[in-house]
């Protein structure tokens, strides 16, 4: 059984490929297999896997005979896992040096806790052509509570912060976003196995609902703040679909999520399903009306509002900002200006408090 499973779900990105699977081969802990699970490209993506297996044995392909959509396919993927922990790469992200390796050290350091415990680390960013462009790291706003352990950050060689995985999810779903980064996360294959995979469903972010089962049955998440995996941003990736089909599939899920998510979520978590609800209001509505209406899109931060007074209406009459949107709509451009200048404070305010947090950050 190897140590890692690398599950890379792949659909036309021959272009990027190659150099995501030298990214992985290249790695200096090789106790590792390689799936691809190709979602019945039309380039050239297959050729190049078996191109590429003729000279590796660690990576096997698996082609779709139709395509089974994103969801599918990452299900797909991590079906074909057998090593002991797991990742999801995109087919066109990469590791650096050393990831891995990395990886192996922290959970090696947890012991027994280890099949129980999710691993994640920082990002670099970079664009199309592989030049960085800047970085993500840890979240503050949902790693509230974590610590810096001083042991585990000497085994790796970068901080290493821990939060007991209840905790993480509560930040998590009172945001309503993801607390890890798709491509750098880890979890053993028993914890996959135990929430049945990809199984929660979602159109453009199954990896979020992904996320919030595994905090379900894990105990500790942990984040190495230092970038280990490179996020790739070009104009055909997720993030930039979910830009181009005006994010309202993005708004579905979400909505989706604030009546199916698991009960049993929501009581580890400490959440009622009002409370869930008033969440996706405040997060997935009147935040991301405010922002539309900032960036001059008037009509769209309407329609968001509509969305939501069809979907909530009493929550969405408990909701300050949703009357302050609907006061800053009337206003007409005046109330655009408006929102763009308090956008623009409140992301200054944020980054402070940020830093603020990592520079105030308890340790272990």
């Amino acid at each position: 059984m190897p140590y890692f499973s690398i599950c890379i779900p792949n659909f036309n990105y021959q272009r990027y490929l190659g150099l995501t699977l030298d990214s992985v081969l290249n790695q200096s802990f090789t106790d590792l297999e390689v799936l691809v699970s190709d979602n019945a490209s039309t380039d050239g993506s297959v050729a190049l896997v078996q191109d590429y297996q003729q000279r590796d044995a660690r990576i096997k392909l698996r082609v779709n005979r139709c395509n089974v959509g994103f969801a599918g396919n990452l299900a797909r993927a991590s079906t074909m896992a057998s090593g002991r922990f797991m990742l999801m790469l995109s087919s066109d992200d990469l590791m650096d040096d050393g990831a891995l390796a990395a990886y192996r050290d922290l959970f090696e350091a947890l012991g027994d806790t280890a099949e129980r415990s999710i691993v994640h680390s920082s990002l670099t960013v970079v664009d199309s052509d592989g030049r960085p462009t800047g970085e993500r790291r840890i979240d503050w706003k949902l790693w509230k509570g974590a610590v810096l352990n001083e042991a585990l950050s000497a085994r790796v060689g970068a901080p290493v912060y821990e939060i007991d995985a209840a905790t993480v999810l509560r930040n998590s779903l009172t945001t309503m976003r993801v607390p890890f980064y798709f491509l750098s996360t880890a979890y053993s294959k028993a914890l996959h196995d135990a929430m049945e995979g990809y199984s929660q469903g979602g159109l453009f972010n199954p990896d979020k609902r992904f996320a919030w089962a595994l905090l379900g049955h894990a105990e500790k998440a942990y984040l190495i703040d230092k970038p280990l995996f490179r996020y790739r941003i070009h104009a055909a990736n997720q993030t930039a679909l979910q830009a181009s089909s005006g994010a309202l599939k993005h708004l579905v899920d979400e909505y989706v999520a604030s009546f199916s998510l698991d009960t049993k979520l929501l009581d580890r978590a400490k959440l009622t399903r009002d409370q869930f609800v008033a969440a996706f209001v405040e997060h997935d509505v009147a935040l991301r009306a405010f922002k539309l209406l900032a960036e001059g899109d008037r009509k769209q931060a309407r329609r968001w509002l509509d969305f939501g007074r069809g979907c909530y209406p009493e929550a969405m009459a408990a909701n300050r900002k949703i009357l302050l949107m609907r006061l800053l709509l009337a206003a007409g451009p005046l109330g655009a200006l408006a929102a763009r200048l308090a956008l623009g404070s409140a992301t200054r305010l944020w980054q402070q408090r940020m830093t603020a947090a990592s520079n105030g950050a308890q340790h272990a």
